[in-house]
């Protein structure tokens, strides 16, 4: 490993001091300050109107224009961060996890033990190694589809054929993210934990409030109280679980803390309403894309990859990630400097998702994606990629193109809010705001 690590960069460069604070200001307060583990409404909205995911792009393009793109490491006092500006380096810190880049980072420590202490993101490498087989198993992580595709399809087709044949109540015909995340969670429930969990309202307040605390790493204490309470309400659904549920695919055992496990599940699809509605808004805006997307629900195949490259396309141009964070487990020598061991490194996603080189940039282009969900080598990386991968790689986008295809099976689109120029796509999306019109479909008789 050391002499791995001693030629995995051939050159690191240093920031300056006066960079390193732009970094700070321009780049990683504003990601933040969106609310890395549950979004901030206010923030979204201002993150939105002052283009402020385009200024930080920018700004690393600025950094690497001046000093290359060579890794770039942030001399911050007591935690160096490992700025990564090539998309070759991206695709090699990913590929080299968990070592000598680990993913359990401690910002992610700080933030996950407010809610998922024992996760297996920030279990150690031999703690990963017994964790991680038991979420792949559950959440198919090797199959395009998962088990019990048929099932999760019932289950999406339920919820959102309700949520339309019940709007008009409040606004006439009208999508906004209330009714759809509403629809949204009961799938998310039902999917996770089982039908007795659909109308559980209480366990998602619980995990969202301790996820609001989360959204201050190393400031706000950990609510222990709350995180038993949150415990115990995941203990009934784990003890006797569903078998068409993920939570009645796992292994039985005394020695995991599973309901660490299934929170991060519960949180992480929560990302993924998000695109979906984002998904819904690009689809309702872009003509040459929805007939395609239309045909597609309409023919009733569980495997949708047409729809799917659409999904990766709204989290391309809005990752849901948009840091993705690893740390320096040995010391890494390059050339004359050495990066220390514990050293962060950060990967700004939007930064290579809207690469000034790539032609489609700000745009939408689903045909990029062919059969893949992760393009490394072009620094495109919505799910991550390498041997720590989101383990729901397949699974969230499955779920997603689902429902996407039954709105659009049932339902003409067209954009209320915002207004999305198709050649000049913002940096933001602000899924708060989203709004569509729906009308009813004609069928052929």
């Amino acid at each position: 490993m050391n002499a791995r690590s001693h030629a995995i960069f051939p050159r690191v460069n240093r920031a300056g001091w006066i960079d390193t604070l732009r970094v700070m200001t321009r780049v990683i307060v504003p990601t933040v300050a969106k609310g890395t583990i549950i979004r901030r409404q206010t923030m979204e909205r201002l993150a939105e109107r002052q283009s402020l995911h385009i200024r930080a792009v920018k700004e690393m393009q600025r950094l690497k224009d001046k000093y290359g793109p060579s890794p770039l490491l942030l001399p911050i006092p007591f935690r160096p961060q490992l700025l990564i500006l090539d998309p070759a380096d991206l695709a090699t810190v990913l590929r080299s996890s968990p070592e000598p880049f680990a993913a359990a980072t401690a910002e992610k420590h700080a933030a996950l033990a407010h809610f998922e202490p024992e996760n297996v993101l920030i279990s150690s490498t031999a703690r990963r190694a017994e964790l991680r087989p038991a979420h792949e198993h559950a959440l198919a992580t090797a199959d395009r589809l998962h088990p019990y595709s048929i099932h999760f399809k019932r289950i999406v087709d339920a919820e959102f054929l309700q949520l339309i044949s019940g709007i008009g109540s409040n606004r006439p015909n009208e999508l906004d993210w209330l009714g759809f995340s509403q629809a949204w969670l009961r799938v998310v429930r039902r999917v996770v934990l089982g039908e007795r969990a659909r109308n559980d309202v209480t366990l998602t307040e619980t995990l969202n409030e301790l996820r609001e605390r989360a959204n201050w790493p190393f400031t706000a204490r950990v609510d222990r109280r709350k995180l038993a309470l949150f415990h115990q309400q995941l203990a009934g659904y784990l003890g006797e679980p569903d078998k068409h549920s993920l939570v009645g695919r796992l292994p039985t055992s005394d020695q995991i803390a599973w309901e660490d496990q299934v929170a991060q599940w519960l949180f992480a699809f929560d990302a993924a309403g998000i695109a979906v509605m984002r998904t819904l808004a690009l689809l309702a805006s872009h003509a040459s894309y929805w007939a395609p997307a239309v045909e597609e629900a309409m023919g009733g195949r569980l495997d949708r990859p047409f729809t799917r490259s659409c999904l990766l396309e709204a989290l391309r141009l809005w990752p849901a990630t948009p840091a993705i964070l690893r740390h320096v487990t040995t010391e890494i020598r390059s050339a004359d400097r050495i990066v220390p061991s514990g050293a962060g490194v950060v990967i700004f996603a939007p930064f290579f998702h809207r690469n000034p080189a790539l032609l489609y940039a700000n745009r939408m282009e689903p045909s990029i994606w062919g059969e893949n969900d992760a393009l490394p080598d072009a620094g495109l990386v919505p799910f991550s990629a390498g041997p720590v991968i989101c383990p729901a790689h397949n699974l969230v986008p499955t779920i997603a193109s689902l429902a996407v295809g039954t709105v659009l099976s049932e339902s003409g689109l067209a954009l209320i809010d915002p207004v999305l120029p198709v050649d000049n796509l913002p940096g933001t999306l602000d899924h708060f705001a989203i709004r569509l019109r729906l009308s009813a479909r004609r069928r052929e008789k």
